[in-house]
């Protein structure tokens, strides 16, 4: 994680190689449809040259063209194009179109003020927007940065890829935190496609679970969490994935069952032809079936330990006998893969029992089997497991 001192420099750099094809993809974008628009914007302006709203059109239309001709850098408006805004200002004051290419031709040190009073005009206008967020990025201004990338999401769906990568990259920033909780909370429609999408970058995580954890659990879908807690721990961050997957599970939900509705907390099971393990209907017992020459890991999960004592008990009524015998249950502490015991499933019986070491956060429980290719196929059901840890 960056020091907060040389946060500020790392994200706006990684921030502008995002923004710029934002900002050219808007324009092309607006340039393209420009005509249809204004309905014909310069021959408008030809005509009735007193025309405010048609000269700023023209403006806009032909600075975004030099956007798109330029990119990636975002330069100034060439000196016409500035003045045909300016005309378009004294006719129309708050025209938006007008005021995004005002402010891009303005000095640095003018620019500050100005986008603060032109921000307030127009919300949904784009080329204003992201000449906005390209001069916040400038200012190293991280909270408006992330307000105007949202600004730009709620009125622009077709720029989530771009956006998202932008918003990924200012997350990594413990700064970035309380804005996105603000943000978030508001449930805004692209909220939970970021959330996943954020997910994937290790680097941004721990900002991550800070911030899933003062949502509303309202503002964020279940599948989204469960995409979260996978997440979480696919990168090793089990005490994080925990922490989340403890406030969604159910009251009870350690208790002797086979849930599969959260994994890796809640169970797994195989699920390939001929070597399948499920619930079984209108039953807390899981159904088995392993196919002469197939097997695997039957079912698995994570628990946490912390030291202490593992203790598993179970029944169960698989068949034929001498196939069941070489089914093995197991131990293995998760940080260090380190396998702490096994055993071999008895007669009609699961009984499991071994020491955990005190630097052993969490255990993932396996159990696996194979039906050898001269023997009988494996079928029968295991019922719900009993599992304690402490001392």
């Amino acid at each position: 994680m960056p020091r907060p001192a040389e946060a500020p420099r790392g994200w706006r750099i990684a921030l502008a190689l995002v923004i710029c094809p934002i900002l050219a993809a808007l324009s092309v974008a607006q340039t393209l449809a420009i005509v249809a628009e204004s309905k014909q914007p310069a021959q408008a302006a030809a005509l009735a040259p007193w025309d405010g709203s048609a000269k700023a059109h023209l403006a806009k239309g032909a600075y975004q063209g030099q956007l798109a001709k330029d990119a990636p850098t975002v330069a100034a408006p060439a000196p016409w194009i500035a003045k045909l805004a300016r005309e378009a200002y004294r006719r129309q004051p708050l025209t938006p179109e007008a005021l995004a290419v005002l402010g891009a031709s303005l000095p640095n040190e003018e620019k500050a003020k100005f986008w603060d009073l032109a921000a307030r005009t127009s919300r949904r206008d784009t080329l204003l927007q992201g000449l906005l967020l390209d001069f916040q990025l400038k200012s190293g201004d991280l909270d408006q940065s992330i307000r105007t990338l949202n600004q730009i999401l709620l009125v622009r769906a077709d720029q989530r890829r771009p956006a998202f990568a932008a918003l990924t990259q200012a997350l990594r920033d413990p700064q970035s935190v309380d804005t996105f909780v603000d943000i978030l909370s508001s449930d805004p429609e692209w909220g939970d496609s970021f959330l996943v999408t954020a997910a994937r970058d290790s680097e941004g995580l721990e900002n991550l679970g800070r911030i899933r954890e003062r949502l509303p659990d309202e503002t964020v879908e279940p599948r989204t969490d469960h995409a979260l807690v996978l997440a979480f721990a696919r990168a090793n961050r089990l005490a994080l994935a925990h922490k989340l997957y403890s406030r969604l599970a159910p009251a009870g939900s350690d208790r002797a069952e086979w849930r599969s509705e959260i994994p890796p907390f809640d169970w797994q099971f195989a699920g390939e032809a001929g070597f399948r393990a499920q619930v079984i209907a209108r039953s807390d017992r899981l159904g088995l079936t392993i196919a002469r020459g197939k097997g695997g890991v039957i079912a698995s999960r994570i628990l946490p330990a912390g030291g202490g004592s593992l203790r598993i008990r179970g029944a169960h009524d698989l068949k034929p006998q001498r196939q069941v015998e070489r089914l093995t249950i197991s131990a293995a502490c998760v940080d260090t893969g380190a396998v702490l015991d096994q055993s071999r499933f008895t007669a009609d019986s699961i009984e499991f029992e071994t020491a955990v070491p005190a630097d052993c956060a969490f255990v993932a429980v396996v159990l696996t089997g194979r039906a050898w290719s001269d023997g009988e196929r494996i079928s029968g059901s295991i019922a719900p497991l009993t599992i304690s840890t402490g001392t």
